[in-house]
């Protein structure tokens, strides 16, 4: 799968079918309050309400198509980009349940985690994926193998097993620690020379392509190199192309699907320079790992080093075809979400330096003065996964959160939602919601930490609000792999530096181009640790 099928979100299922099925019921009641009062009425309504009864906009907003489009400008102030904006007023208008139409069907949005538990507990066997048209038009016109996020049924169960087997072991992602700190060390060598950046994503962009090309293709792409001061070419397309794929949701006449539009022409553009990268140095390993079979030197060379691509050559239940499609996914997902997951912990780490201050104690403490870090020491970082929770609660790292398409009819507060309903649970809005966290503005990594008690530990008691990596079966595959790659930069950036911004920046600003990412360029200062 190429990178323009990397999205969270995209044009509902069609099609609201409600057939006799077995209904799942519970319920509970809602309100647009951000007291810190938690509701515990758990009785049941005397009656269900029908789907119709879900509040939302009327009139013409509910026209198929064109009702999405009248959200945003010219019709109000939200553009695409700003579309949390206009889901938080939502909230507050309609409380925490209300639905959108967007294209033909409606999409509901879901705003308290008792509700998000209801949904994503349920009984799924299909796991269906949201339909991606402009990435699946591009695949096939262009006539390459869809990957994991495009697929559904047997075909996505059937890549996703063998995918999994290899990637979520614990063993295996401890395996790769060694190389990803060698890539690490080249890029604080680099930070020690520069001391300051102007665009700190650009810089993180170029030190992702290289940790995420050394579990994809065992290789360094040469993006830290001395004389590399701009961003590498397929960061560049990556970007434009989830622009686009932003852009391409609010559509209200999507015509790219029947005939090349300008609009589908410059992303199809950007998806070639992609597929180029990855189809050139997926035939380069190929090769390698070829030679050095015929030179009967490939086991030694896998005692030394693992090979993420080897193993799903050597498993058999993959073709080369589908084995391209998973390091796609794997190389395109990895390097902009990796990217900017590390711009927003970096930035809070400098917007709190007693939380920065605390952080570096941990790793002094833990790694001391070892000169490699070890499966071991990140084990025992407790602090340091608390401050990536943390930061991925502040800014959620996609739009909103899961997404789940229903396969039998199921009652979410009170409202009986049909089979095939498209639910977005918001894990944003709840994530700035006071009845969930306490004091939800502030970056408070210690509310995460197990020995945390009182007011600040209330979002222990509300699991389902946070799910930044998705839920079930159908959750990042990369997980572990992301967030070991994550905690051993953020270790070793603040082993060696004081991380600062300029003194007037306070906060900082987002948008939306499928993962979210700051809407300025972030300025670091990187102060050379004694």
């Amino acid at each position: 799968m190429c990178a323009m099928h990397l999205v969270r979100f995209c044009r509902p299922y069609p099609g609201l079918i409600n057939k006799e099925v077995k209904v799942i019921n519970t319920w509970s009641s809602h309100t647009a309050s951000t007291s810190t009062v938690v509701r515990n009425d758990r009785s049941l309504p005397s009656e269900i309400k029908p789907f119709s009864a879900v509040p939302g906009p009327k009139g013409l907003y509910n026209v198929p198509f064109i009702g999405a489009a009248l959200h945003f400008k010219p019709f109000t102030k939200y553009t695409a980009n700003e579309i949390n904006d206009l889901l938080t007023d939502m909230r507050k208008k309609y409380g925490d349940i209300f639905k959108i139409k967007f294209g033909k069907d409606y999409m509901v949005y879901i705003n308290h985690p008792d509700d998000a538990k209801t949904i994503l507990q349920a009984h799924y066997e299909v796991h269906k994926r949201i339909s991606f048209d402009l990435s699946e038009t591009l695949a096939e016109r262009e006539k390459v193998n869809k990957g994991l996020i495009l697929l559904n049924g047997k075909e996505w169960a059937d890549l996703r097993k063998p995918t999994q087997e290899k990637m979520l072991r614990p063993a295996v992602v401890a395996s790769y620690v060694p190389l990803i700190e060698k890539v690490t060390n080249d890029f604080v060598d680099n930070l020690k020379k520069k001391k300051q950046v102007d665009d700190l994503l650009w810089e993180l962009n170029n030190y992702t392509i290289e940790s995420v090309g050394m579990l994809c293709f065992n290789k360094r792409l040469g993006c830290l190199d001395e004389g590399t001061n701009s961003p590498a070419e397929v960061a560049v397309a990556l970007r434009n192309i989830f622009d686009m794929l932003q852009k391409s949701f609010f559509m209200p006449l999507k015509m790219y699907l029947y005939f090349k539009t300008p609009f589908y022409k410059r992303f199809e553009q950007e998806g070639r320079k992609f597929m180029e990268v990855v189809s050139t140095e997926t035939a380069i390993q190929n090769e390698f790992l070829t030679k050095l079979k015929k030179e009967g030197k490939l086991e030694e060379y896998l005692e030394n080093e693992p090979n993420f691509m080897y193993s799903l050559l050597a498993d058999g239940r993959l073709s080369e075809d589908q084995i391209s499609s998973v390091v796609s996914d794997l190389f395109g997902a990895g390097i902009d979400s990796t990217a900017n997951t590390l711009v927003f912990l970096l930035a809070q780490l400098a917007l709190n330096p007693d939380k920065q201050a605390k952080l570096y104690d941990e790793i002094q403490q833990v790694v001391g003065n070892s000169r490699h870090l070890t499966k071991e020491h990140l084990a025992k970082m407790s602090y340091l996964k608390a401050c990536l929770k943390e930061s991925h609660r502040k800014i959620f790292p996609i739009s909103f959160g899961v997404l789940r398409i229903l396969e039998s009819d199921l009652v979410v507060g009170g409202y009986q939602m049909p089979k095939n309903t498209v639910l977005a649970i918001n894990n944003r809005s709840m994530a700035m919601d006071d009845r969930f966290y306490y004091r939800p503005t502030e970056f408070l990594p210690e509310r995460w930490l197990r020995e945390t008690t009182g007011d600040i530990a209330k979002s222990k008691e509300f699991p389902f609000a946070h799910k930044p990596f998705g839920f079930g079966p159908r959750a990042c595959i990369g997980q572990r792999f992301a967030e070991n790659e994550i905690f051993i930069a953020a270790t070793k950036i603040v082993k060696n530096f004081h991380v600062s911004m300029p003194s007037d920046v306070k906060e900082i600003k987002t948008t939306l181009k499928i993962f979210t990412t700051p809407s300025e360029k972030i300025k670091m200062n990187f102060l050379e640790r004694q």
